[in-house]
């Protein structure tokens, strides 16, 4: 039987310590020399970058875990940043990376955004072939990147189509939707 996977909005304050400890659980996997000053500045103003208008985050749970998580920044009006897209090592293998990434482009018109960007870092090479298969295509740099070898890649969603609700789900624990893996 395959496991109970779970994908929801990031509810906060009740999120903001799971999530914040996945992200630097992340950063530790990556093990690439981020400015830690920036990430520190970026978690202690988390639930404001994230919540609407300015970005939102998913979390994916498996079997009531904790497993996942991805999030959008806005860059402007029609521009969002895909950020910290990660699956813990013992729950990969189930379409969690997918799900969360795709739970993400159905929610970015909500928040006005039609054009993704994000950047890739050398050890994410199974997310860069997953941004691939989803349509992304590599762009040039939209910022100057320390880390060598990051690539960048954009994604433009097809306009919100007449009738298409374009607003976002309330984020309550009650609220989720399940995804199959």
């Amino acid at each position: 039987m395959p496991p109970d996977i779970t994908i929801r909005l990031a509810t906060y304050p009740s999120d903001t310590a799971a999530l914040t400890a996945l992200i630097r659980e992340y950063m530790d996997w990556l093990n690439v020399d981020f400015c830690a000053q920036k990430l520190d500045r970026e978690l202690a103003e988390f639930e404001t970058l994230f919540s609407p208008p300015s970005g939102l985050f998913v979390m994916a749970h498996v079997e009531g875990a904790l497993a996942g998580c991805a999030g959008l920044l806005r860059h402007s009006a029609t521009t969002a940043e895909l950020k910290r897209v990660y699956v813990r090592p013992a729950h990969r293998g189930l379409g969690l990376g997918e799900a969360l990434v795709q739970r993400l482009l159905t929610l970015a018109p909500a928040l006005g955004a039609h054009h993704l960007i994000l950047d890739a870092v050398p050890p994410t090479v199974h997310a860069q072939a997953l941004y691939r298969r989803l349509g992304f295509t590599e762009t040039p740099p939209y910022y100057a990147n320390p880390v060598p070898g990051t690539r960048f890649f954009e994604l433009h969603l097809p306009p919100a189509q007449p009738g298409t609700p374009s607003q976002l789900p309330t984020p309550t624990p009650q609220a989720s939707s399940r995804q199959q893996p």
